[in-house]
Formats: structure tokens, C-alpha cells, sequence
């Protein structure tokens, strides 16, 4: 796909996801993620031919995006033991904080049938073996994801949420531990 072909496919996958921030996944169609970005519905089918081809666009971008901040994360850490799971809590922390884009992900993949995820599922494939291999104890690494994951998913069901400082606290235990 020519660089313009990439600018036009990731220029319609953020007005879809800029839409999806504030409004229900039931309601999502073709033609409003074509009006949020500007382009006529035929525009918009060339990238995407179906429902299910923009989900799937919408996940692998988050994820790509995600794993992106995750190394970027691990990299900028000058303390090697540990860096890879504080990366993730890190990573996870800055979206429950600012954008929640992996609420928009994990909605968009569970639209999805299993032969698409696959190639999803990849990026959390990395991310769980670099934190296996992180110098601490990869029980713990598992553990510390796992946390993660259930804070985030409550609150992206809002079942369980916890309050913005007990959550700091949580967080703050979690980084403490990867030393």
C-alpha cells in the first residue's frame, strides 16, 4: 500500500476511534465513521470492505500503538531488573489516565471471529514474554498483568471500580514489587 494509502487507512481508523470515545459501540456504522472522517462511504470501504475489516484495523492499530509505548517505556527504564512489567504498568496506567483506547481495543476485538484475532494476538504474546524474561519472578510478572488487566476491565465494565487513589495506591504496590 503506497504512503498515502497508509495516511488515508490510519486517518479513517482514528475517526473511528475518535467516534467510538463517545459513543456506543451498538450505534457504530460505516457511514458514521465515514462522516467523522470526512470521506464518502465508497472512500471509506476501499480500506474497509466490512464491519468486521475496521474492527480489526481498529485493534491491531491500539495494540500496535500500545506495544510501541510499552517498548518505548522499557527502553527509557535505567534499571534493567523489573523494566519490562514496569513498562507495562506504566503503559497500562498512562491509557487508564488519559485516552482508555484499550477499552475502545478490547470492545473491537470481542466484535471479532477467532482466524482474525490471531494475528492480534501476537502483540499480547510479546508483551507476556518479555515480561517472563524480565528478571523477576515471572509468577509475579503474570500476577502484576493480571492486576492490570482486572483494573482496567473495571472500568471499562464498571463493575468493582475502585476509587482514583486506592487505584495510585495499587499501582504504586506494583511498581514497588518489580525492584
Amino acid at each position: 500500500m503506497s504512503a498515502k494509502g497508509q495516511d488515508k487507512r490510519a486517518h479513517l481508523l482514528n475517526a473511528a476511534i475518535e467516534l467510538l470515545g463517545s459513543n456506543d459501540f451498538d450505534t457504530l456504522t460505516l457511514e458514521a465513521v465515514a462522516k467523522q472522517a470526512n470521506v464518502s462511504k465508497g472512500g471509506l470501504l476501499y480500506h474497509f470492505p466490512s464491519k468486521e475489516a475496521l474492527y480489526a484495523g481498529i485493534t491491531e492499530l491500539i495494540f500496535q500503538d500500545f506495544v510501541y509505548r510499552f517498548n518505548e517505556l522499557a527502553e527509557n527504564d535505567p534499571i534493567e531488573k523489573g523494566k519490562w512489567t514496569r513498562a507495562l504498568i506504566h503503559a497500562y496506567t498512562d491509557d487508564l489516565n488519559n485516552s482508555q483506547v484499550l477499552n475502545i481495543a478490547s470492545h473491537s476485538f470481542s466484535k471479532l471471529n477467532h482466524t482474525v484475532t490471531e494475528n492480534i494476538l501476537v502483540h499480547f504474546e510479546y508483551i507476556q514474554s518479555k515480561i517472563d524474561e524480565d528478571g523477576i519472578d515471572s509468577v509475579l510478572a503474570t500476577t502484576i498483568r493480571l492486576t492490570l488487566d482486572g483494573l482496567y476491565y473495571s472500568e471499562f465494565f464498571k463493575l468493582g471500580q475502585i476509587n482514583f487513589d486506592l487505584r495510585e495506591k495499587i499501582i504504586e504496590k506494583l511498581i514497588e514489587s518489580t525492584t
